[in-house]
Formats: structure tokens, sequence, C-alpha cells
């Protein structure tokens, strides 16, 4: 379960840990992410978006997880 915490940047943002498991060599780790809410122009939504431990910038840490150790995409966040 993702655990949530405060932004050790000090930006007010939450941070959110998933741990990851790869199906196919069993290799497991976490990555702790900053969430970062987006500005929304309707103002019906509440758009995120997630920065790794890398500074690399996506919608969701879920659809980009790749396993380091075997390059397989198969992968359960659990």
């Amino acid at each position: 379960m993702p655990g949530k915490n405060e932004s050790p940047h000090g930006t007010g943002n939450l941070t959110e840990t998933f741990a990851f498991r790869c199906l196919d060599c069993a290799t497991t780790w976490n990555r702790t992410f900053e969430v970062i809410p987006l500005p929304d122009p309707a103002g019906c939504l509440n758009p995120l978006e997630y920065v790794d431990e890398d500074g690399r910038a996506m919608r969701t840490p879920l659809t980009d997880a790749v396993c380091a150790a075997c390059g397989s995409r198969k992968v359960r966040v659990g």
C-alpha cells in the first residue's frame, strides 16, 4: 500500500512510496515519488504529476514501472 508523507524538499507537496515486484525475476524494490497537484482550468479534476527520485516526471508510476534487474515490464505494485 502506498505511504504518504510530507515532502523532504519543503515544497508542501506530499510523497508516496510504492513497493514493486517483478513477476519475471522476483526482484523487489521501493521508489518514492513527490506528488505535485497540477492546475486544472475547469476546476473539477485534481490531476497529479509524480516526480521520482531521479527527477523524472510522469502521470503515474504504475504504468512506467520497469525492473532494473531484467528490464521486464511485468511489474506488480504492492
